[in-house]
């Protein structure tokens, strides 16, 4: 199985959208990011996000380009500051490729976690749409297996 841990794209100030929805650019990035791991063959059969507007519209157009019968569903537990713990059980019990699009700290907590490595982060950006696949490696291990950004596409 794989897992796909992804950054939302750029999102508005809140002054522009309270709800900090993706800037023009953001939604552009996100489906360069989406068309070239597209092409690359990554497909998922789950998507879920946080439930903030900026990861949603980033699962949105992900699944329309990569996964378009999938229906991404928002999850609770994976908001920038929510305890990544929460969540390990669920994704260790999973059996389908699976995107989560989610924010900082979120994201690099939760690849921690699942390969109990921090080594990695000093070597993945994060910077908005960034895309780290995990594959696991026996039921509750995980290692990296490529990561990428808009600025590397």
């Amino acid at each position: 199985m794989k897992l796909y841990l992804m950054r939302h794209g750029e999102a508005l100030s809140p002054e522009k959208d309270p709800e900090r929805g993706l800037t023009d650019n953001g939604k552009s990035k996100i489906k360069q990011v989406a068309t070239h791991l597209q092409k690359a063959g990554v497909s998922f059969t789950r998507v879920i996000h946080s439930p903030k507007k900026r990861a949603r519209e980033t699962a949105e157009i992900m699944t329309a380009i990569i996964s378009a019968n999938v229906i991404p569903v928002e999850h609770n537990h994976i908001a920038p500051n929510d305890d990544p713990r929460l969540i390990i059980a669920e994704i260790n019990d999973w059996d389908e490729d699976t995107l989560i699009a989610s924010h900082l700290p979120f994201v690099p907590n939760l690849m921690t976690l699942l390969t109990g490595q921090d080594t990695y982060l000093s070597a993945i950006s994060f910077e908005t749409g960034t895309v780290v696949c995990l594959e696991r490696n026996d039921k509750n291990s995980w290692d990296v297996k490529w990561s990428t950004s808009p600025g590397e596409i």
